[in-house]
């Protein structure tokens, strides 16, 4: 395979201590922490809320680094639910600059490599806000579907937020890969 002058390759590495302080500088608001998050932290994000989120034994935090440079872009989660099912979570590319660029699909993809071989669950699911249009793409290219009828709603700063539910499995990843 040839690389593309532009084209940025991905790696994940385990998030650690050492990484809070460039996560915490990609959330400078309310919104982007509960895009990104959930409802696990509270703005504003601190060192002690990530070190209690990294105690987690059923937590695979990740830092995303740009394999060209070595350079960290962004985060990524897999969490271990029960029936051994993997949630792909907590992903953010972490700069405005890098985004649009397909390396969110690269980041789903390392993780349902990582949730598939390493981890040996056969389904994933996920989260997204359902006017987060260019990430439900992402995961539909990836092999997710909207799991219809499962739904959650979260209320930020007075305005309504939908959260679909996606799901896809080995079959479907092996199909893509």
């Amino acid at each position: 395979m040839i690389l593309m002058q532009n084209e940025i390759k991905i790696k994940i590495e385990k998030f650690s201590k050492e990484d809070f302080s460039r996560l915490i500088s990609w959330i400078n608001c309310e919104e982007i922490l509960v895009q990104f998050a959930g409802p696990i932290f509270s703005f504003p994000l601190t060192d002690d809320q990530l070190e209690a989120y990294l105690t987690d034994r059923k937590r695979s935090a990740f830092k995303v680094i740009n394999a060209n440079d070595n350079t960290v872009i962004g985060h990524a989660e897999i969490y271990l639910m029960k029936d051994n099912v993997a949630k792909l979570c907590r992903v953010l590319i972490g700069e405005n600059k890098n985004r649009g660029k397909g390396i969110g699909q690269k980041i789903v993809s390392e993780l349902l490599k990582f949730s598939f071989i390493k981890l040996g669950v056969y389904c994933a699911e996920l989260n997204v806000y359902d006017w987060n249009i260019s990430a439900i793409k992402c995961y539909e290219k990836m092999g997710f579907s909207i799991n219809k009828g499962v739904f959650n709603t979260v209320i930020v700063n007075g305005n309504e937020w939908v959260s679909l539910n996606m799901t896809t499995n080995k079959s479907v990843w092996n199909n893509l890969v």
